[in-house]
């Protein structure tokens, strides 16, 4: 019999060959039950002891009947599909998988800009419509020289900062939980949303979505933005201000937006961002390779593996849940999980981190 079950929920990517394969060597027992009716698969959940998911929505009374379940993964960076306050209430670990396509996400970031810059996709439709020679509507200047401000320093955020470093340009970033060391050795300057808004060229977005980060990017913001400026946002749709980005498009300061994500996935046929003449869109690609989707179902697999057998995920968005399970001091957190320690020590404001045994409001 084996030790322990693992309920594939729904991934999409085709194979669990790799999870099977893990799961299996540990012990344990996968169950794919993605080909079964949602209810029918919320069944096998209740007494699962892990469960992996990527997209479907997990709230609070799902929760309430997972009877035996120690861990719940995503496959992906964002948990904002699941309502982790119900599952550290409930003192199930939400893991994410934060490192797999850093590569993948920083490189579609910068290819998108240079799309945006170049006027590439447009010129390409042009061409393809037999125009040769066109008068321009968006005028096409520099890039060297120009000012990119990146919201959000993390791993991906980093990584764009290190592969642009050298291409002449004036990087600004805004991150509230970043240490301004890490900053100045990508060649970086730190500054406030506003600074940044009002002295970019060109807006990068590589943040979580998150209650305070929803919307981060409205109306207020476009109208600090520089005319001529491009936004490209490969984070999260919603931290984006949808509405007000249209309205930047066609009265206010933004030549171009390049978004790969949505508010609304898949986005619907509907939406006049598809419409829009000054938008260049990819349907959620920029995490993408055949690189990547491998080492994310196997990192997915030794998380959950990880938690079923004894032990800790290096990565997980609750990092409270552990006080709740008293293992705050076996954890090893992964360098990775910075923003998640310094956003909960913000919270505690008591000046200690999230993961300190010593701190008398997170400890057991």
């Amino acid at each position: 019999m084996a030790g322990f079950r693992v309920v594939l929920l729904e991934s999409g990517y085709g194979s669990n060959r790799v999870e099977r394969e893990i799961v299996s060597a540990a012990g344990g027992e996968l169950i794919d039950a993605q080909d079964r009716p949602l209810e029918f698969r919320l069944e096998l959940c209740r007494d699962a002891h892990a469960i992996l998911l990527r997209r479907v929505q997990v709230t609070a009374g799902m929760i309430a009947q997972f009877r035996r379940c120690r861990v719940i993964v995503r496959y992906g960076v964002g948990t904002d599909n699941i309502d982790v306050e119900a599952a550290t209430d409930a003192g199930i670990i939400v893991a994410n998988i934060p490192d797999y396509c850093i590569d993948e996400v920083s490189t579609h970031a910068i290819g998108l800009l240079l799309d945006c810059v170049r006027d590439v996709s447009w010129t390409n439709a042009r061409m393809r419509a037999g125009e040769w020679d066109v008068e321009r509507e968006i005028k096409l200047y520099r890039m060297a020289g120009r000012t990119l401000g990146i919201v959000g320093l993390g791993q991906i955020g980093s990584e764009v900062a290190r592969k642009l470093r050298s291409w002449n340009l004036r990087i600004l970033a805004t991150d509230p939980y970043v240490e301004r060391e890490h900053a100045e050795s990508l060649g970086v300057s730190l500054v406030t949303l506003e600074t940044l808004c009002r002295e970019s060229d060109y807006l990068s977005l590589h943040l979580p979505l998150l209650p305070e980060t929803h919307h981060l990017i409205g109306r207020r913001e476009f109208g600090l933005m520089r005319r001529g400026s491009i936004l490209v946002n490969t984070a999260r749709g919603a931290v984006v201000d949808a509405a007000a980005l249209l309205e930047a498009l066609d009265q206010g300061p933004l030549a171009r937006a390049a978004l790969d994500v949505f508010a609304e996935e898949p986005l619907p046929p509907a939406s006049p961002l598809r419409r829009h003449p000054k938008v260049l869109l990819t349907d959620h690609l920029s995490w993408y390779s055949e690189d990547s989707q491998t080492q994310l179902q196997r990192s997915a697999a030794v998380a959950a593996v990880t938690v079923c057998t004894g032990g800790l995920p290096g990565s997980l968005s609750n990092p409270l849940v552990l006080r709740k399970l008293g293992r705050f001091a076996e954890w090893q957190p992964a360098p990775c999980m910075r923003w998640q320690l310094r956003r909960a020590q913000a919270r505690s404001g008591d000046g200690k981190t999230a993961c300190d045994p010593g701190n008398p409001q997170l400890s057991p």
